[in-house]
């Protein structure tokens, strides 16, 4: 008769073998199975397949801040013709993408507010490039002033975001996949909190008030800026 812990051996290995492939199968396919379903497949495999002299694709030509508030639904519009919701979860995707581009893609999100791409976006960086650390966000030297503030308020609240789910025991990374962790993480002595890169506190304040959202609760790290912004859905876990 088997002992108890060989049997619970037997049937995890049984799981492992008939989930797993299965599992790395999809992943390693999704972006294929993307492309011929997608009515943009071409404009999507440029993005994903164009050379460029690195690996990391460039940041796209950013909209201002006037441009967004002009065009109202115009984020909506470009994410739509590029399957954004789905194209975060291909391999390609995720390893041409750059801290910096994603942190644009929030900015638009932020102006737009657009709240459930602001979710997703949020949970990508918090989940699958748990590799990209906030105090190591590049300094974007952003010539528009107005979106140069936008943005460093946007990293530090990215800041107080990520905190807020470490302090409730989630970690970037792995409570996505192995929820039972939480408790465990939740009396961590030591949290492996994030902090804001030094470029963000050498962004002052704009001279005029900048309303991005008319019903929300104030953002320390917008109103220093003088800006007014809703960003709940980076808390969202």
């Amino acid at each position: 008769m088997l002992m108890p812990w060989l049997k619970k051996l037997r049937l995890r290995l049984a799981l492992w073998l008939y989930f797993k492939p299965r599992s790395l199968f999809l992943e390693h396919t999704y972006f294929l199975r993307l492309l011929l379903r997608s009515p943009h497949r071409l404009r999507i495999a440029w993005l994903l397949l164009r050379p460029t002299w690195k690996w990391s694709l460039p940041i796209d030509a950013p909209l201002s801040v006037h441009t967004l508030q002009q065009n109202p639904g115009i984020v909506q519009q470009r994410r739509a013709e590029l399957e954004m919701t789905r194209l975060r979860y291909t391999w390609t995707f995720c390893a041409r993408d750059t801290p910096l581009r994603a942190l644009y893609r929030l900015y638009e999100c932020t102006v737009d507010y657009d709240a459930n791409e602001m979710m997703l976006d949020s949970q990508y960086w918090f989940h699958q490039q748990a590799h990209w650390r906030l105090v190591e966000v590049p300094d974007p030297e952003d010539p528009d002033p107005t979106r140069y503030a936008v943005i460093a308020s946007l990293v530090e609240d990215l800041v107080d975001s990520f905190n807020y789910k470490i302090k409730l025991g989630l970690r970037r990374g792995i409570t996505f996949e192995r929820p039972w962790l939480i408790k465990d993480f939740k009396d961590d002595p030591h949290p492996p909190f994030e902090c804001a890169p030094l470029w963000t506190s050498r962004v002052g304040p704009l001279t005029a008030h900048l309303a991005l959202s008319r019903k929300c609760k104030p953002t320390p790290a917008f109103v220093r800026r003088n800006i007014k912004a809703n960003m709940n859905q980076l808390r969202n876990i």
